[in-house]
């Protein structure tokens, strides 16, 4: 196998020197044994051709991912557990530890060990994997970690664009036309917007990144879900409004009142399947000023109008010819995204219900931690959720240096304070 990475892969990989990693955890009861664990990795590995890739560049500088000769094994790295918050600790490690990208693989996992109870940390560089795609490579994992026999097929893979993109819209003129001009309008924009970019204000250091984790009781997560649904306004929407609000209330004018949410590209793009390892998603953006109401949910209902305008109009199939016909533009993007002035507060995503299952033969899965993304550009605050269990999983990664925990921590309190304000709860709660 061997191909040149899209440009969006380009974007995350940067020159491979910068970590930007998604990492998933999860606590698992129940003793786990080593040599399954190893036979478990290497299975994955033989199902997933892209977990034996490395990451070279050609004669002109353009990255590519191929298979090395030596094809080295998923690294496995085992800690001993001393308590709970143990898996916090291993996952910012991994969010700031680079890969060895020559040599490869991509991914990697940490093995957070006690007699009875155990935590595992599989990281994975954002260039290779989404979320979604790590949300498969879970499953398989707990599969073979339960039946080392089990049968998990072959995952599907990609050589270029068209494998992605239907021929009838690859090779229609009109739609190229479009691409190049819509991608000449990319590079004049970034090439103006560089003059205005400080490249001496660098990001913030790697050393102050940090994760908050934190869980709704099952029932909060049914009583928000049923809420949600009389109101007509999906979870999505109704927690991030609650996240603007949260981040204008707690940094006032230090706030912008904007944030992306990325969506998976998978719901628009059959071409990608389940068990297809692609790194990225198309994006809608959620912005205080759509958001006119009284009340907390009349302004859920207007921000949800927007919402829905803007996943009326996704194309992957546009987007992504668009951004195939930008390359020339990639240091450029990289540049305004690590160097231009902030204009977002966060990043938002929720995964929904993740369907990996709690009980096996041999263990059990006691808690799946919200994966956690971090990268080396401006902005870091990332906030994820996913629902396993019926409770639904918050993770909030960031850095001191840009906003300083104790800040974040009041903007949890905050969102969650404003989310839940008029959502009646039965049975008693801890946030």
């Amino acid at each position: 196998m061997k191909r040149n990475l899209l440009f969006l892969e380009r974007v995350l990989f940067g020159d491979g020197t910068e970590p930007f990693h998604g990492v998933y955890a999860l606590k698992i009861n129940g003793e786990i044994d080593h040599v399954r664990l190893t036979i478990a990795l290497t299975r994955l590995q033989e199902k997933y051709a892209m977990l034996q890739t490395a990451i070279g560049t050609d004669a002109h500088g353009a990255p590519y991912f191929h298979i090395p000769v030596s094809r080295p094994h998923i690294p496995l790295r085992i800690v001993e557990r001393t308590g709970d918050h143990d898996w916090n600790r291993e996952t910012v490690r991994e969010l700031g530890t680079s890969f060895d990208i020559k040599n490869g693989p991509l991914l990697r996992v940490t093995w957070v060990r006690s007699g009875e109870v155990s935590d595992l940390v599989m990281a994975f560089h954002h260039c290779m994997c989404d979320g979604g795609s790590g949300v498969a490579l879970l499953t398989d994992l707990l599969t073979l970690l339960d039946d080392p026999q089990a049968e998990i097929g072959k995952a599907p893979v990609f050589g270029s664009i068209r494998d992605l993109i239907p021929a009838e819209i690859l090779d229609n003129r009109r739609s190229r036309l479009k691409a190049t001009l819509s991608a000449a309008l990319v590079h004049a924009g970034l090439a103006l917007g560089s003059l205005f970019i400080n490249k001496k204000q660098k990001p913030a250091p790697r050393s102050g990144d940090y994760l908050i984790n934190w869980k709704l009781a099952a029932n909060q997560s049914k009583a928000l879900f049923a809420y949600c649904k009389k109101e007509s306004v999906t979870v999505n929407t109704a927690i991030g409004l609650a996240l603007l609000e949260a981040f204008k209330a707690i940094n006032g004018e230090g706030s912008h009142g904007k944030a992306t949410c990325p969506v998976d590209i998978r719901r628009y793009m059959p071409e990608v399947k389940r068990d297809m390892l692609f790194s990225y998603g198309l994006a809608l953006n959620i912005d205080l000023a759509q958001s006119i109401g009284t009340s907390f949910w009349a302004r859920a209902k207007a921000l949800q109008e927007h919402v829905s305008r803007q996943m009326a109009k996704l194309n992957p199939y546009e987007f992504t010819m668009i951004m195939e016909a930008s390359h020339k533009s990639v240091r450029r993007l990289r540049e305004f995204l690590t160097y231009a002035k902030v204009g977002n507060d966060f990043m938002f995503s929720n995964m929904g219900k993740l369907d990996i299952p709690s009980r096996y033969r041999n263990f059990t899965i006691d808690t799946i931690y919200s994966p956690t993304v971090i990268g080396p550009f401006a902005n870091p605050n990332t906030i994820i959720t996913t629902t396993f269990n019926g409770q639904m999983d918050f993770s909030f990664v960031s850095n001191e240096a840009f906003l300083p925990r104790e800040t974040a921590m009041q903007i949890r309190e905050k969102a969650m304070q404003i989310l839940f304000q008029t959502v009646a709860v039965t049975d008693s709660v801890r946030l």
